[in-house]
């Protein structure tokens, strides 16, 4: 019976097919975005944009200015309105960020004494913290040359100021930096499922309901649990069908992001897809049947479009939450979303030490998927659910 049952609902589901392609299009597009995004990042990390200042007084400090031109630190008057001004013909940005040097900034150095430079910035804006620590950078490096060879001048190792020197070495792996970036990737690919089955799970619940076709439904032979584990597996397997095209084309997409300019490396071949296939097969199913549960008890269509988009920011929401916490416990490996997140994240980094956790995860979120089910069934017997009072 739950086959027959199935069979009709998934019927129903893709009689409309602007639905299903809505429903497979976060799954579709969500790794397109992602690769984009990531390449537009690295690019703009290798790259060095040329930054505009206003110098005062730059003859006293000719070899500065230097070094700041090598570092594409270029001196342009501040515009006196707006951030933007006139260069060649183009349309270029100013910093809004002025290095005064004093007066006497050249005779101070001859003569031994500290000279000033005023850096004047707005240091409430991240970006603007960012450029005025590139500039400091080059004047900390000049500052490093000059009492270097003023020891040098008077027979003094510049060794002397460096009296303990740490080295430095990165134990990560090219594997290892990629995921950092690439954090996101399990949560997006947790985030297709959700989507994939939001639009089913609200047809054949509430949909239903203001259809009639619902009350129609239970009047048949059929038991409360049978209807619902049959829209369950109708509405997870959109899930499946989301979270397998998002893993299919993240192994496609992946090989033309550019991680290798950074040193980092990431290989998504077919084991690993597969293995993270497995592990979005539970989960698909306990979306289902939480969408169900949330879309039952609204009591109206909209009321339950309003409330089911809540569920689709939980695999974003639960991670970086329990990021931001710092909280950790062992529990949290066989909790629901969090357990296939946490799997997923060690997969990428190379960190997956035991299985024990892939597999106490996937069956306690089998558990939950079936107590919510049979907690539906329980629910359709009352007349307020059914009939949405």
């Amino acid at each position: 019976m739950i086959f027959s049952l199935f069979k009709k609902e998934f019927k129903d589901s893709v009689r409309d097919k602007r639905a299903v392609f809505a429903a497979m299009a976060g799954a579709l597009f969500s790794p397109i975005f992602f690769a984009g995004m990531m390449t537009f990042m690295l690019d703009k990390a290798r790259s060095v944009d040329d930054l505009y200042v206003e110098i005062v007084n730059e003859a006293q400090a000719p070899h500065i200015v230097e070094l700041l031109n090598q570092r594409q630190i270029f001196h342009a008057v501040t515009p006196e309105q707006g951030k933007t001004f006139e260069l060649d013909g183009e349309s270029v940005e100013h910093s809004k960020i002025t290095i005064e040097f004093d007066e006497d900034f050249a005779t101070r150095l001859e003569l031994g004494k500290t000279a000033e430079i005023k850096l004047t910035a707005d240091y409430s804006k991240k970006e603007t913290n960012d450029r005025v620590r590139r500039i400091q950078r080059v004047i900390q490096g000049y500052q490093s040359q000059l009492v270097g060879m003023k020891l040098m001048s008077r027979g003094i190792s510049p060794d002397i100021l460096n009296a303990i020197h740490v080295e430095e070495n990165d134990t990560s792996s090219p594997s290892s930096k990629s995921a950092l970036l690439l954090g996101m990737l399990g949560i997006m690919i947790l985030v297709a499922v959700f989507v994939s089955s939001t639009n089913t799970a609200i047809d054949s619940s509430a949909g239903e309901r203001e259809r009639n076709s619902l009350e129609l439904l239970l009047m048949q032979p059929v038991t409360t649990l049978q209807v619902v584990a049959a829209k369950t597996l109708n509405t997870g397997l959109f899930g499946v069908a989301g979270g397998t095209l998002s893993v299919g084309l993240t192994a496609l997409v992946i090989p033309f992001i550019p991680l290798h300019k950074l040193g980092m490396a990431f290989h998504f071949d077919a084991g690993l897809a597969f293995t993270i296939w497995l592990l979005l097969l539970p989960l698909a199913f306990f979306a289902a049947a939480f969408q169900l549960l949330t879309a039952f008890h609204a009591k109206s269509f909209k009321e339950a479009q309003s409330y089911i988009q809540y569920t689709i920011i939980i695999p974003v929401v639960v991670p970086m939450a329990l990021e931001f916490s710092n909280y950790k416990h062992m529990a949290l490996s066989y909790v629901p979303i969090v357990a296939q997140q946490q799997a997923i994240s060690q997969m990428i980094r190379g960190e997956l030490e035991s299985y024990l956790p892939f597999i106490g995860g996937s069956i306690v979120t089998v558990i939950a998927t079936v107590l919510i089910v049979l907690f539906i069934a329980r629910s359709l017997k009352s007349e307020k659910v059914v009939l949405g009072l």
